[in-house]
């Protein structure tokens, strides 16, 4: 994403897509979540894991395509070092690209592949949701998918997420699998032209339990996956309990993502924002961030002014707005509203990603805003009787790694997510 200006507007309006750095205001919550309805599979505290998620290509000439084997191979010893930690599930994208290119012997040998992970992940106690995700190669959206209900694109993918689906229904029903059907399908709430990612959403669902699919599914909305756009939903699709909500959660915006190289270009060199806002100055904040510019070669003179100004403006929104645990509960409560209006039980909402980034040149005090964070989200969470699905364990720049070379979770924050970690931690491959 990029910005049209350097106006605080125009920044706002792209944060409110992401993740929304706007907070909506509602009333406070009460009372305590209801018991699970028996039907609706159990996912509480998860991590993703990423094997499937970054194929390898190749590009031969002008044109780039995959690799023969373009998954990693997953680690054996990770599934019961999982469940060690205190994680019930884990969440698998899988980038589908290399399903799709592949011919039919080549395509049943990597969803064999896929096929035997989950079940490692379920020899180990650990449920999985599988999540389709639009391919990478070539910087592919999702909405490239998405052309009508009877669109050729949009035709591909049914079929796949259908063959998929049915390989996926044959395996033993505990722990549970299910199936997210698209990853962060839509950017905009509603679609502005063409047909809106529900109508797909809806004739996916409607085709697969048509075809006798009784896997549970993990459906969401437009906005990224957001809240914003995840209350926009038809609440009769969960009338059937085997459908459950998938959500994403990265607010504050400017604090989760501060050093990111792919959303907001400003962000790439703000540092030092802490969490919550009362945990830090903004002179300190403004100082890490100028000498960040200062030091960049990311940017011509006239850009980097440019990009500067938008980073304060942010900075100074974020420090006047002092956003912590409150405005937490007020962004979960619009969610917590749309549940008990359509009768979602609290069991079929997962937060399938939350995560903070540790920046390049961090320091002790921006671990302990992101443990902040991290409690502060999934204490929220759990509160409510929703699951949540961390991003991510042991892969930077999200990951919860300790000392450099180390791959084990950081004590300080591991404990902020309740994880329990064993007596001897050994190092663990990053992805």
């Amino acid at each position: 994403m990029a910005l049209r200006d350097g106006g605080w507007a125009a920044w706002l309006c792209r944060i409110a897509c992401m993740g929304s750095l706007l907070l909506v205001a509602s009333q406070a919550l009460a009372g305590a979540p209801t018991r699970p309805d028996p039907a609706t599979p159990s996912f509480r505290r998860g991590t993703n894991v990423t094997w499937f998620a970054f194929p390898a290509t190749t590009t031969q000439g002008a044109r780039a395509g995959y690799t023969a084997s373009p998954y990693a191979v997953p680690d054996p010893a990770e599934p019961a070092r999982l469940r060690a930690l205190g994680f019930d599930h884990v969440r698998l994208p899988v980038d589908f690209g290399p399903l799709l290119a592949a011919d039919r012997t080549s395509r049943d040998r990597l969803l064999g592949d896929i096929l035997q992970s989950v079940r490692s992940y379920q020899a180990a106690g650990l449920g999985v949701i599988a999540t389709l995700m639009a391919p990478g190669l070539n910087g592919a959206l999702p909405e490239a998918f998405l052309d009508g209900v009877n669109g050729r694109q949009f035709q591909r993918y049914l079929a796949l997420a259908t063959r998929v689906a049915r390989r996926l229904d044959a395996l033993p029903p505990q722990p549970p699998v299910v199936l997210e059907l698209l990853n962060e399908p839509q950017q905009a709430c509603r679609a502005h032209t063409g047909t809106d990612w529900t109508a797909h959403q809806q004739a996916l669902v409607a085709d697969l339990r048509k075809g006798g699919i009784s896997l549970p599914l993990l459906l969401t909305g437009g906005c990224w996956s957001t809240i914003k756009g995840l209350v926009m939903l038809d609440g009769g699709l969960f009338k059937d309990r085997r459908n459950l909500v998938s959500a994403h959660f990265y607010d504050p915006f400017v604090f989760t993502h501060q050093g990111s190289t792919w959303t907001l270009p400003f962000l790439a060199e703000v540092r030092g924002v802490p969490y919550p806002a009362s945990r830090g100055r903004l002179e300190d904040t403004l100082a890490r961030t100028n000498a960040a510019f200062a030091a960049s070669s990311r940017w011509p003179p006239a850009e980097r002014d440019k990009q500067r100004h938008a980073a304060e403006e942010a900075i100074r929104w974020y420090f006047t707005s002092a956003p912590g645990r409150a405005a937490i509960d007020e962004a979960f409560a619009s969610l917590k509203a749309w549940q008990d209006r359509n009768d979602v039980d609290p069991a079929q909402i997962v937060f399938t990603e939350f995560g903070a980034m540790r920046p390049a040149g961090s320091v002790t005090s921006d671990d302990a805003s992101r443990a902040r964070w991290l409690h502060d989200v999934s204490t929220a969470l759990a509160d409510n009787g929703w699951g949540w699905t961390l991003w991510l364990l042991n892969s930077p720049p999200f990951g919860l790694e300790g000392a450099p070379g180390n791959s084990c979770p950081a004590p300080e924050l591991a404990q902020a997510i309740g994880l329990t970690l064993p007596t001897s931690c050994r190092s663990v491959p990053k992805r």
